[in-house]
């Protein structure tokens, strides 16, 4: 009798809990919804901007920044892009500041040639260099012989200004904006070399060499006020 009750209890506390050490507990999984991220502010993107063309500035190079731009992609568009350099480059135009150092960088960030994103920068820049209404021209006879900077007070930029008695064997003289100017500094080592020699810069970088030449004409006009208004 004692027996058959110990065998009894065996049984009922088996059924009572022997569900729970056979039976596999099923794992509770919390279901958490992923909210979208916030879009980015203008403050955030001119941040990230900022970013961009420090490592551009540091020579990383086009993989670099064509990454740079393919990692952050989901946050931020090609479009979302295009329209806050848009009002990035209106903001910058209508400052009465230079830019000059960060007008260089948008143009570095252009030559690497990013897409749609460099081309933009690489506009606004190039206007920002070249918005002075007297834009500051160079008078050349070849890539040897380059002149003082002097102020433009035409409206043509693009015309040959050939003096009276041109010695043979000398080139003509041709005036030529800062972009023409630009142009032909990425064509010509020498160029470039008498150009910073006349300066005052050890640089054979284009950039740093136009941002050196409107420094220049800057503090002349600002020297010789009565010159400018010739």
């Amino acid at each position: 009798m004692f027996k058959r009750l110990i065998q009894w209890l065996k049984k009922f506390f088996q059924a009572l809990f022997g569900g729970n050490t056979t039976k596999p507990k099923s794992k509770i999984v919390s279901s958490v919804e992923k909210k979208p991220a916030p879009p980015l502010s203008d403050t955030d993107l001119e941040f990230l901007f900022t970013e961009l063309l420090e490592g551009v500035n540091q020579a990383r190079g086009q993989a670099w920044a064509l990454k740079w731009l393919h990692n952050i992609e989901h946050r931020v568009s090609t479009e979302r892009w295009l329209e806050w350099l848009n009002k990035f480059g209106d903001k910058l135009l209508a400052s009465t500041a230079p830019n000059n150092e960060l007008a260089a960088r948008l143009v570095q960030l252009g030559e690497l040639e990013v897409g749609e994103v460099g081309d933009t920068a690489y506009d606004i820049g190039m206007e920002l260099l070249t918005r002075n209404q007297t834009e500051p021209i160079w008078e050349y006879s070849g890539p040897d012989n380059v002149t003082q900077l002097i102020p433009d007070t035409s409206e043509q930029h693009s015309t040959l200004q050939q003096p009276e008695n041109t010695p043979e064997g000398e080139g003509e003289f041709q005036t030529i904006t800062l972009d023409q100017l630009y142009e032909l500094m990425h064509q010509d080592t020498n160029l470039r070399a008498s150009i910073a020699q006349q300066v005052g810069i050890e640089s054979d970088d284009p950039d740093v060499i136009i941002q050196a030449l409107v420094d220049q004409f800057q503090a002349e006009s600002q020297a010789n006020p009565q010159d400018s208004s010739i």
